[in-house]
C-alpha cells in the first residue's frame, strides 16, 4: 500500500519499531479496540488545544494519540488478528479523528485571524473526508484506489510537521502553510482517485 508522501520505508519501519509494545500490551490483556477509542479522545482533545492556539499541549496530545492510531492494527494482529468489529470502530474513529484536527485547525484560524488558515483547513476538511469514501467505495465495487499523494498517514504526518514547527519554535507561518498543503494535496488525491476508479470501471464496462 503506498504511502504517499511518506516513504513507504520510515512507514513500515514505525509499524515494526511499535511491535514490541504492542505485543506488551496484549500480553497485559489491553485490547485494540480501546487503544482505538483512546487515540480518538486524545485527538479530539489535542484539536481542541490547536483550536485554542495552544500549540505545546496540542503537539503532546497528539503525539500520543497518533501513537495509539498506529499502535491499534499491531495490538489487534499481537492478540491473535483483528475482528469486524474492530474494523468498524477503527475506520470510524479515524473519521471523526481526522475531521477533529481540521475543526481545531479552522478554530484556529479564526482565533488567530488567520483567513488562509481558516478557509485551507476547511477545504482539507472536505477534501480528506472524500479520500477514504473514494476508496471505500471503488473497493465494495472491486476496484483498489490507494493513488494520491495525501493517504492518511501523509496527512496527519504533515500535520504534526506544521504544528511542531509552531510549538517548539514558534512558526505559526508554518503551521499555516501545512495545512494550505493539506488542502491541496488532499484535493489532488481525491481527484486522482475518482479518475483513476472511472478509468478502471470504464475498462471493466467494455
Amino acid at each position: 500500500m503506498s504511502h504517499g508522501v511518506v516513504p513507504d520505508r520510515l512507514a513500515e519501519g514505525a509499524r515494526a519499531g511499535i511491535g514490541p509494545l504492542a505485543r506488551a500490551l496484549a500480553g497485559m490483556g489491553i485490547s485494540a479496540n480501546a487503544v482505538t477509542i483512546a487515540g480518538g479522545v486524545l485527538t479530539i482533545v489535542g484539536s481542541g488545544f490547536v483550536a485554542a492556539s495552544w500549540p505545546l499541549p496540542a503537539l503532546l496530545v497528539l503525539l500520543v494519540g497518533t501513537l495509539a492510531d498506529t499502535l491499534d492494527g499491531q495490538l489487534a494482529k499481537a492478540a491473535g488478528g483483528g475482528t469486524r468489529l474492530g474494523a468498524f470502530l477503527d475506520s470510524t474513529v479515524d473519521r471523526i479523528a481526522d475531521g477533529a484536527l481540521f475543526v481545531g485547525a479552522a478554530g484556529a484560524g479564526a482565533n488567530l485571524g488567520q483567513p488562509l488558515l481558516l478557509w485551507s483547513s476547511l477545504i482539507a476538511l472536505v477534501a480528506s473526508s472524500l479520500v477514504p469514501y473514494v476508496r471505500a467505495k471503488a473497493e465494495s465495487l472491486g476496484v483498489s484506489a490507494s493513488v494520491g499523494p495525501a493517504p492518511r498517514e501523509a496527512r496527519i504526518v504533515i500535520f504534526l510537521i506544521g504544528l511542531a514547527a509552531w510549538a517548539l519554535f514558534d512558526l505559526e507561518a508554518l503551521f499555516v502553510a501545512a495545512i494550505f498543503v493539506l488542502a491541496v494535496l488532499s484535493t489532488i488525491t481525491f481527484a486522482l482517485r475518482v479518475v483513476h476508479v472511472s478509468r478502471k470501471l470504464s475498462t471493466r464496462e467494455r
